[in-house]
Protein backbone atom coordinates (compact mmCIF):
# COMPACT_ATOMS: atom_id res chain seq x y z
CA UNK A 1 0.00 0.00 0.00
CA UNK A 2 2.77 2.42 0.93
CA UNK A 3 4.66 1.58 -2.27
CA UNK A 4 1.59 2.42 -4.33
CA UNK A 5 1.15 5.74 -2.56
CA UNK A 6 4.82 6.69 -2.89
CA UNK A 7 4.81 5.74 -6.57
CA UNK A 8 1.85 8.05 -7.27
CA UNK A 9 3.12 10.94 -5.16
CA UNK A 10 5.63 11.92 -7.85
CA UNK A 11 2.95 13.76 -9.79
CA UNK A 12 1.64 15.49 -6.65
CA UNK A 13 4.92 16.04 -4.82
CA UNK A 14 4.39 19.78 -4.38
CA UNK A 15 0.94 19.34 -2.87
CA UNK A 16 2.11 16.45 -0.69
CA UNK A 17 4.94 18.51 0.75
CA UNK A 18 3.09 21.82 1.08
CA UNK A 19 0.12 20.35 2.96
CA UNK A 20 1.95 19.43 6.18
CA UNK A 21 4.12 22.55 6.00
CA UNK A 22 1.09 24.83 5.91
CA UNK A 23 -0.56 22.83 8.68
CA UNK A 24 2.55 23.23 10.84
CA UNK A 25 2.53 26.97 10.17
CA UNK A 26 -1.13 27.19 11.12
CA UNK A 27 -0.58 25.29 14.37
CA UNK A 28 2.44 27.43 15.26
CA UNK A 29 0.41 30.60 14.76
CA UNK A 30 -2.48 29.22 16.80
CA UNK A 31 -0.05 28.45 19.62
CA UNK A 32 1.32 32.01 19.63
CA UNK A 33 -2.01 33.83 19.91
CA UNK A 34 -2.74 32.79 23.54
CA UNK A 35 0.77 33.91 24.52
CA UNK A 36 0.10 37.32 23.04
CA UNK A 37 -3.27 37.47 24.80
CA UNK A 38 -1.59 36.79 28.11
CA UNK A 39 0.90 39.55 27.33
CA UNK A 40 -1.98 41.95 26.75
CA UNK A 41 -3.51 41.04 30.10
CA UNK A 42 -0.28 40.96 32.11
CA UNK A 43 1.58 43.91 30.62
CA UNK A 44 -1.20 46.01 29.14
CA UNK A 45 -4.31 45.80 31.27
CA UNK A 46 -2.68 45.40 34.68
CA UNK A 47 -0.16 48.19 34.09
CA UNK A 48 -2.57 50.42 32.16
CA UNK A 49 -0.32 50.53 29.08
CA UNK A 50 -2.73 51.19 26.22
CA UNK A 51 0.13 51.40 23.68
CA UNK A 52 1.16 47.82 24.52
CA UNK A 53 -2.43 46.66 24.05
CA UNK A 54 -2.61 48.28 20.61
CA UNK A 55 0.75 46.92 19.45
CA UNK A 56 0.16 43.37 20.62
CA UNK A 57 -3.43 43.48 19.36
CA UNK A 58 -2.19 44.47 15.91
CA UNK A 59 0.33 41.62 16.04
CA UNK A 60 -2.50 39.25 16.92
CA UNK A 61 -4.50 40.45 13.91
CA UNK A 62 -1.53 39.86 11.62
CA UNK A 63 -0.95 36.40 13.08
CA UNK A 64 -4.64 35.56 12.72
CA UNK A 65 -4.47 36.52 9.03
CA UNK A 66 -1.34 34.40 8.55
CA UNK A 67 -3.07 31.49 10.30
CA UNK A 68 -6.13 31.87 8.09
CA UNK A 69 -3.97 31.93 4.97
CA UNK A 70 -2.02 28.87 6.12
CA UNK A 71 -5.24 26.98 6.88
CA UNK A 72 -6.76 27.77 3.50
CA UNK A 73 -3.61 26.85 1.63
CA UNK A 74 -3.18 23.66 3.65
CA UNK A 75 -6.73 22.66 2.80
CA UNK A 76 -6.21 23.50 -0.85
CA UNK A 77 -3.02 21.52 -1.19
CA UNK A 78 -4.48 18.68 0.87
CA UNK A 79 -7.46 18.47 -1.46
CA UNK A 80 -5.17 18.43 -4.49
CA UNK A 81 -3.00 15.68 -3.05
CA UNK A 82 -5.93 13.54 -1.97
CA UNK A 83 -7.79 13.96 -5.25
CA UNK A 84 -4.64 13.09 -7.15
CA UNK A 85 -4.11 10.01 -5.05
CA UNK A 86 -7.76 8.97 -5.43
CA UNK A 87 -7.52 8.98 -9.21
CA UNK A 88 -5.13 5.99 -9.13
Amino acid sequence: MVKVILAQVKEFKKASICTPLFMLLEVAVEMMIPLLMSSIIDDGVEKGDIHHIYVVGAAMLVLAAVGLFAGVMGGRFGAQASAGLAKI
